[in-house]
Order: C-alpha cells, then sequence, then structure tokens
C-alpha cells in the first residue's frame, strides 16, 4: 500500500514554503529556506514570539505541523560583539 504525503505550509524567516507533513531535521528545514551549513535554526512560538525561540539541532528532528515558523540565523552571530 502506497503512503500519500500531504504537504503543509511553514514559514522560515516570513517565507511560505509549503513542505510535507512528515517528521523532519533541522537541516532539512534549514535546506528548505536556500541555507547550508553554517546556519542556526530556531523553532518560534508564532510570528511574534518574543522570546526569540527554541533551538533546533541540525540531527533534531521536529514533527512537521501546519503553520510552524522558524527563523534562520548565522551560525557565527556576535550580535555586536567584535
Amino acid at each position: 500500500m502506497e503512503t500519500t504525503l500531504t504537504t503543509v505550509p511553514i514559514f522560515i524567516n516570513h517565507r511560505r514554503y509549503e513542505v510535507d507533513r512528515r517528521p523532519m531535521r533541522g537541516r532539512e528545514i534549514v535546506g528548505v529556506a536556500g541555507y547550508g551549513e553554517g546556519y542556526d535554526l530556531l523553532l518560534l512560538r508564532g510570528e511574534g514570539d518574543a522570546t526569540g525561540g527554541d533551538v533546533v539541532f541540525a540531527d533534531q528532528t521536529v514533527d512537521i505541523q501546519s503553520g510552524l515558523h522558524f527563523r534562520v540565523i548565522p551560525g557565527d552571530r556576535t550580535f555586536g560583539g567584535q
């Protein structure tokens, strides 16, 4: 019996992407938005998440559901440091 995957919308850096509703690793989610190694992924609690989100590691699995919001940021960020 063939399994049919359903696509659902997720948001990465405010952009909508259609992905299969299945567990995905952090690195796969980063790749959906066209980023590669050297970027970090954050899972947000909605678009205006004041906490900044929770880190999702490259090998960590996320159960993809409709409407999840993510942020991809450079992994070598210093945020004003020198």
